[in-house]
């Protein structure tokens, strides 16, 4: 994978050091239930959804579609294929605090074939589908509520109430 190094050969992080372009799939059952990933508390403390429930996704590749992506992103991540149903979105995850800039494309989705499991146990501790109106609260505002909201799933008061209890995400 083709990376931007600094002048003394340090590399340059997506996301921190330039804008990222990134992935999230809002997997649905049609039933009113959406997957969710809780990110490993292990994880590197830059990444802004530490702890926080959030959906497969993650950094499209160069050369890369965004497309290709949210269908590699849910194979690693949860061990199966995916179906694309929409696009959502797309938002700008931009936390001043952690002096982090993405830019997310978010996907509607249903899994095509597999059964959902935690691929990448260093990154992702639990895995369950929840009903859109009984989420946890701690999930991941950018991943989660914004895509959620672009849908029209959740409320504009619900996802305002969830971005001012959240920290940055």
């Amino acid at each position: 994978m083709w990376r931007r190094e600094r002048d003394h050969g340090a590399r340059v992080k997506s996301g921190k050091d330039y804008i990222g372009l990134g992935v999230g799939a809002i997997i649905h059952d049609g039933a009113g239930r959406v997957l969710l990933l809780k990110r490993a508390e292990s994880l590197d403390a830059s990444r802004s959804t530490v702890g926080l429930w959030s959906n497969p996704g993650g950094e499209v590749e160069f050369g890369e579609t965004v497309e290709a992506a949210a269908l590699r992103e849910a194979r690693e991540e949860l061990g199966v294929e995916i179906e694309i149903e929409q696009t959502i979105g797309c938002s700008d995850q931009i936390l001043p605090k952690s002096r982090v800039h993405w830019h997310l494309v978010a996907f509607l989705a249903r899994i095509a074939r597999g059964e959902p499991r935690i691929m990448e146990p260093e990154k992702s501790d639990d895995l369950a589908w929840f009903d859109v109106s009984a989420l946890p609260e701690n999930c991941g505002i950018h991943h989660v509520i914004v895509p959620l909201r672009q849908l029209g799933w959740i409320s504009e008061e619900e996802a305002g109430r969830r971005i001012e209890r959240t920290p940055e995400s």
